[in-house]
């Protein structure tokens, strides 16, 4: 009985967070400044269904390129850790993106150290990232107690 109680308050719990994580168009006044211009921006639809904004050069011709030039992914601005999220959190997560993304590009173009002729350069960031508690509910600051 105690552990089907556990289950569902757990289960709910997932649900709580993950409608939390609920993805949103960046609004200009939250724009990070790792972009020159903001402007071409275009609202579109992610690959899982997620609106995000992008910009695509319009004279972009992936058979122009044969190799990409791998800079890893960073955070911009540098987050601050906190009691919520620590520093070892924020290096886990840009340890994992960097790692995934990399081997997705990988699998598109063979990847390179120097840049030639026909070579893309990728350069990446995590933007916006927020460790304080605002906004957060009651029950995602306190620790659950079960009954």
């Amino acid at each position: 009985m105690r552990t089907t109680s556990f289950a569902k308050v757990a289960a709910l719990c997932g649900l709580l967070a993950l409608s939390g994580c609920a993805s949103k168009i960046t609004q200009p006044d939250k724009y990070s400044g790792f972009l020159n211009n903001y402007s071409d921006l275009k609202e579109t639809t992610s690959a899982t269904g997620k609106p995000v904004l992008r910009w695509v050069d319009p004279s972009f011709d992936q058979s122009k390129y044969d190799s990409i030039v791998w800079n890893p992914i960073t955070y911009y601005p540098v987050p601050k850790p906190s009691t919520q999220v620590g520093q070892k959190v924020l290096d886990k997560i840009l340890n994992y993106t960097n790692t995934e993304m990399k081997e997705a590009i990988a699998q598109r173009k063979p990847l390179v150290t120097t840049a030639g002729p026909r070579s893309l350069i990728f350069r990446g960031a995590i933007t916006g990232v927020d460790t304080s508690k605002e906004g957060l509910q009651f029950y995602e600051v306190v620790p659950v107690a079960l009954v």
